[in-house]
């Protein structure tokens, strides 16, 4: 199912992001499309990476204290239009979700400030997953979890 769910938020970039010549190291590209799946997460009232699951999955808690079931990324494909620089203050933004039964597939992009094409897009693959202690398994995603991203798409 593709559903339109946006999201976007702010955030500023650091020395600590760059390179010695001020430019966002590639894998902090990855950082700042992270940020901005934690804070979605946690706009839709989840803890940003945890599934606590009580009454067989119908009633998820976002407390946290179970960790068993979470997303974990499977796969990032990562498109560099053009640098980001220290001090650029970034929109970071999911663009559109595809929610498959144990998976989202988000594409995501940042754009610097007063700029209107994407500097970086992604395509990221995030995998629910159950790690028991043993064994990380494939876990199909909570039907509340679910029924939430179709109700927030509805509404856009």
């Amino acid at each position: 199912m593709d559903i339109g769910a946006k999201f976007c938020n702010t955030y500023k970039v650091y020395i600590n992001h760059t390179d010695a010549g001020g430019i966002v190291y590639h894998a902090n590209h990855l950082v700042f499309f992270e940020h901005c799946r934690r804070d979605w997460l946690t706009s839709l009232g989840y803890d940003g990476y945890f599934f606590d699951l009580i009454n067989d999955d119908t009633e998820p808690t976002t407390n946290g204290y179970n960790k068993a079931v979470h997303f974990v990324v499977s796969h990032a494909d990562l498109a560099y239009h053009s640098p980001l620089f220290v001090d650029d203050v970034l929109s970071v933004c999911i663009d559109d979700i595809v929610i498959r039964p144990a998976s989202l597939i988000l594409h995501q992009s940042i754009y610097r400030a007063g700029q209107p094409k994407a500097a970086t897009t992604a395509k990221i693959t995030l995998a629910c997953v159950q790690n028991d202690g043993q064994k990380i398994r494939p876990y199909r995603l909570p039907t509340s979890f679910v029924n939430r991203l179709n109700s927030q798409a509805n509404h856009d």
